[in-house]
């Protein structure tokens, strides 16, 4: 009796020391992890303040190209690094999670592999990877003073004034009546982030009253510098849009080319419930549609190819500044109408994100769409596809779908690569429908209550409430708070309120 009292005394004071002994070495492993990451990030702030500085600078010498074009593969390398490190650190912290929840002798064998892992690899790896880029951080340094002491910084030319509006924290808002209870709408607006700087909405809207058919609404967010070309870009993503709205996409090119920017009145865009709420989504979007903020920072990887027979400028369109394009419109196939049992048209939405998540490609890191209609499961359609071939064949398969599920409002495509990520949807457009008052709100269709139906027509708010299931789930309670606020409060500027 002694023998098992002194064996049980013994048994439990070994497992307190061993437990003791398991909760310091995680949590040294915690602590280390974390000087790791925070030095890692600083090497990366550095190395790209670095090359943002050479940029402002005009550089011939063949050495000191060389040696930028190292430090801009080292810091793709970095951000390469920073991101497996962290998506390694959840990993492990969730295998902690299910070690701590599960019998005591497993515990000891998952620490003492992981001490011995530590102890052999890991940590020594990690460090001296670490090491390395501070390396190229410090060596950064030198760079930039051979550029001063060698090199001629570029002479910009006078701040465009836009830039200069945009700057000095003012919006535009312009209204062009074109007869005929038409109406085109410029909304202009800036938004100061902490992660990308200065970074601008641009909308354009056209309300026809007596032809709905000729509405549009195209949009673009892109990032800010002094020598971003606005109308430029905005002419330039227009392309991205040309397979599927085809005639509508050169109607509004026309538009923009013939803006009177001569006539613009800019105006402060001060404090107000207003700017708060748009600057609220402005935040959650640009963390949905460019989760990393220096991507492409380093390389320009977005080069969008077009085909020869483009009636707009063929050449390469280099995204790096746009966050996200929009065109929404009424649609119709090519030789007339479309002919559905309940729907008197169709309005197709398109929004591009350059910078998307490109997780969940297919092998090869080839192209992939998504059927992401919310009545089945998803499922893979089509692999090593452009999007420009996707766009071709989006309105049939649409309308083949919606013929065939004659309750289903709305048709969507989600795809991905390389080259960033696009959300399109096909809705059924007709009295019929809106008499429903029935919207999609987390992948499911809800009632709709009386105030929300207006608010549920809108663009903005239609396309988050389409999409909003794929947004990363920390935004997802941010953005659906934003959607009932605007239905509450309808703070949205009037021209958003532009209904199909």
């Amino acid at each position: 009796m002694a023998d098992m009292l002194s064996s049980a005394i013994v048994h439990e004071a070994v497992s307190q020391i061993l437990c003791d002994l398991i909760s310091r070495r995680e949590g040294k492993e915690k602590l280390k992890a974390n000087e790791n990451l925070e030095r890692l990030e600083m090497a990366h702030i550095k190395l790209d303040a670095a090359l943002e500085t050479s940029e402002k600078w005009q550089i011939t010498d063949a050495s000191l190209l060389r040696w930028r074009k190292k430090l801009k593969r080292a810091a793709q390398e970095c951000d390469d690094t920073l991101h497996e490190c962290k998506n390694r650190i959840l990993e492990e912290e969730q295998i902690e999670q299910e070690v701590r929840n599960s019998a005591f002798p497993k515990r000891i064998a998952h620490a003492t592999k992981s001490f011995i892992s530590s102890a052999f690899a890991h940590d020594n790896q990690l460090s001296s990877v670490v090491q390395r880029f501070e390396w190229y951080a410090d060596g950064a340094n030198d760079f930039l003073r051979f550029i001063e002491l060698g090199c001629t910084p570029y002479c910009h030319m006078p701040f465009n004034p836009f830039i200069k509006n945009f700057f000095s924290g003012k919006k535009l808002q312009h209204k062009i009546d074109q007869g005929n209870e038409t109406t085109f709408f410029v909304l202009w607006l800036p938004f100061i982030t902490a992660e990308h700087g200065i970074e601008v909405s641009l909308v354009f809207i056209q309300k026809d009253v007596n032809a709905p058919e000729n509405n549009f609404y195209f949009s673009i967010m892109l990032q800010l510098s002094e020598s971003t070309d606005i109308l430029g870009i905005a002419i330039k993503c227009l392309q991205l849009f040309t397979p599927l709205f085809k005639s509508k996409v050169e109607i509004i090119r026309n538009k923009i080319m013939q803006l009177p920017t001569q006539d613009f009145s800019w105006v402060p865009f001060v404090d107000s419930r207003q700017k708060e709420h748009w600057h609220n989504l402005v935040g959650c979007v640009s963390q949905w549609l460019r989760p990393n903020p220096s991507c492409c920072k380093k390389i320009d990887q977005h080069e969008i190819h077009h085909s020869s027979n483009s009636t707009t400028d063929t050449s390469d369109i280099s995204l790096q500044p746009v966050i996200e394009a929009h065109l929404e419109c009424q649609v119709s196939l090519d030789g007339g109408e479309i002919c559905l049992q309940d729907s008197q048209y169709l309005i197709a939405g398109l929004l591009f994100m350059p910078h998307g998540s490109s997780e969940d490609l297919p092998p090869a890191d080839k192209s992939s769409a998504i059927a992401v209609n919310h009545s089945e499961e998803q499922h893979c359609m089509h692999t090593d596809i452009s999007l420009a071939q996707l766009e071709e064949i989006t309105l049939p398969k649409a309308v083949e779908y919606l013929r065939q599920n004659t309750d289903t409002l709305v048709y969507q495509m989600l795809w991905k690569s390389k080259q960033g990520t696009a959300y399109i949807h096909v809705v059924k457009g007709s009295t019929k429908m809106q008499s429903k008052r029935r919207m999609i709100r987390g992948g499911k269709i809800v009632q709709l209550q009386e105030e929300e139906q207006e608010n549920s027509s809108c663009v903005v708010p239609h396309f988050l409430n389409l999409w909003v299931s794929h947004a990363p789930i920390r935004l997802q309670g941010s953005i659906m708070n934003w959607i009932q606020k605007e239905a509450q409060n309808k703070l949205a500027f009037s021209p958003l309120r532009l209904q199909f």
